[in-house]
């Protein structure tokens, strides 16, 4: 397994490679992204200390119509 430190610094590429081709189509297309995004976005609110990152999730499931809140209000990264 490589290096968790550079799995989440390619996170920004992957989301967009993966988000881009999407946007705007059916929800066949968008909904198993979503769920991966949903879960990435959890993974990573618990194991990366870049709130840049899971900024760019968060705004991957958006800009794909995807509005549910991930994690708790308290959690990490929800005070700025």
């Amino acid at each position: 397994m490589g290096n968790p430190a550079d799995f989440w610094d390619s996170v920004a590429g992957t989301v967009t490679a993966k988000v881009e081709p999407v946007i705007g189509r059916g929800e066949k297309q968008r909904g198993p992204l979503i769920d991966y995004l949903r879960d990435l976005e959890a993974l990573a609110r618990r194991q990366c200390g870049s709130r840049e990152t899971v900024q760019i999730i968060a705004s991957g499931r958006r800009l794909l119509g995807d509005r549910s809140e991930i994690g708790p209000p308290d959690g990490s990264f929800t005070r700025g």
